[in-house]
């Protein structure tokens, strides 16, 4: 049951994606693949980053807003925190969160922001 509601928010998330990707005109081009691909990995990387965050970090595991747990980090426990993670977990700092990049949605530069975060994190 739970595979099968997970296709169908996926499915429904990509039907949303594409249909964005069609009002601004970058519909059934190789643009709106790079678009849904590069979103699909930027959320993937964001929650690997927070269910290794959780397993390390037991303040992190309990708090009800993960993001702002680790946002209330000094930098050198950022720090120590990623340097017990994986290698294969993505180096991120708090605002490269999607819960940041969501709060500057409306911000008239955002798609300079998503592009330079995914940059940074790359």
């Amino acid at each position: 049951m739970v595979e099968l509601e997970f296709q169908q928010k996926t499915k429904a998330l990509i039907d949303s994606l594409k249909s964005i990707c069609a009002h601004y005109g970058l519909g059934n081009d190789g643009n709106e693949f790079k678009i849904i691909t590069q979103t699909f990995l930027y959320k993937f990387l964001n929650d690997k980053f927070a269910y290794e965050a959780k397993q390390i970090d037991e303040k992190v595991a309990s708090s009800e807003k993960w993001e702002e747990a680790l946002v209330a980090m000094s930098e050198d426990e950022l720090e120590m925190l990623q340097l017990q993670m994986g290698g294969d977990t993505a180096r991120l700092k708090p605002h490269h969160f999607i819960s940041y990049l969501f709060s500057q949605q409306n911000a008239p530069d955002f798609a300079k922001l998503f592009d330079d975060t995914l940059r940074d994190i790359a």
